[in-house]
């Protein structure tokens, strides 16, 4: 997708968080409008203005990063959200989540990540949009998936596989894009960690860089290019459950660090799992930990959104 030109909407009540950001994002070709208070957002919004992405701090004057993202996600054609959160501030960016949030990045951020997600999230509104083409309408649905190692496809596929969760009535249009965050987690877990077998702990230890680095590095290895994820997918009037699994060693589950700890939270190898509890009502693994299994169950609707 090229998505040059895009307009994002920058939050903070710190002018040199604002600065940083506009300077970055308008460099690579978006156009980059910053405010103070998430009032004037609001303002902009309902006035007309195209507005493909909103950057919030959580802490602002008066209204808050939160009550933002739940009046964004009430709209007719609710924008994506992507939250700044101080360290430690473990409830509000959990709440963020649940609100229906893109993803989150925390202060003292590398503005070089912040550039990275702002791409992810932009293409994932993009493959949404395609993967909304397909068949609107289902009542029982099961399919099985044989996919490469290829980071291009996974945004495109969790779209593909929630596509048919709010028509058929299982939920609304909040809890299927949580649902497919949920999935690109997964599906990216099971591609770099199990397939690849790079641990995220190089990306604490050499960053982003030095990770994705090792990830090019291993595809073009005969040791693991030719692995598969595959992915089984049942939806019935019930719940809907994927079982994404991976050609790997698998791993022990047990030995996971709870993220929900605080001293967990902010660190890149535990956001992806804590994203995907979130979003499920049951996650959990085979016994050679290279297959999990998510489920979520129907929900009532209460509103259209």
């Amino acid at each position: 997708m090229n998505d040059n030109g895009a307009t994002i909407l920058v939050v903070d009540d710190e002018e040199v968080i604002r600065y940083s950001l506009q300077k970055k994002l308008s460099r690579l070709g978006y156009k980059v409008v910053s405010m103070e208070k998430a009032e004037d957002v609001l303002y902009l919004i309902k006035n007309g203005e195209k507005v493909d992405l909103v950057i919030t701090d959580i802490k602002l004057r008066k209204m808050d990063g939160i009550e933002l993202l739940r009046r964004i996600h009430g709209l007719d054609e609710p924008i994506p959200v992507l939250i700044i959160t101080g360290h430690g501030n473990v409830e509000d960016a959990i709440r963020a989540l649940r609100y229906g949030a893109s993803d989150f990045i925390r202060k003292p951020f590398d503005i070089n990540d912040v550039a990275s997600t702002v791409r992810v999230i932009l293409n994932r509104k993009h493959e949404k949009k395609l993967a909304e083409r397909f068949v609107r309408y289902v009542v029982y649905e099961k399919s099985r998936y044989r996919i490469p190692i290829d980071d291009t496809i996974i945004t495109a596929i969790s779209y593909h596989l929630t596509k048919d969760l709010v028509p058929s009535g299982l939920c609304n249009n909040t809890t299927a894009e949580n649902i497919a965050l949920a999935l690109q987690e997964s599906i990216t877990n099971a591609m770099f960690h199990g397939c690849l077998e790079v641990s995220s702990s190089l990306r604490e230890e050499y960053g982003i860089k030095g990770y994705n680095d090792e990830i090019e590095k291993r595809k073009a290895d005969d040791l693991y290019r030719n692995r598969h994820v595959t992915i089984s997918y049942e939806l019935n009037r019930d719940y809907v459950e994927y079982m994404i699994e991976d050609e790997g060693p698998g791993f022990d589950y047990n030995s996971l660090p709870d993220p929900r700890d605080p001293d967990n939270f902010f660190r890149n190898s535990g956001r992806g799992l804590l994203i995907i509890r979130i979003h499920m009502d049951e996650v959990g693994w085979n016994d050679a930990g290279n297959a999990l299994r998510l489920r979520k169950y129907r929900v009532e609707r209460n509103e259209d959104n």
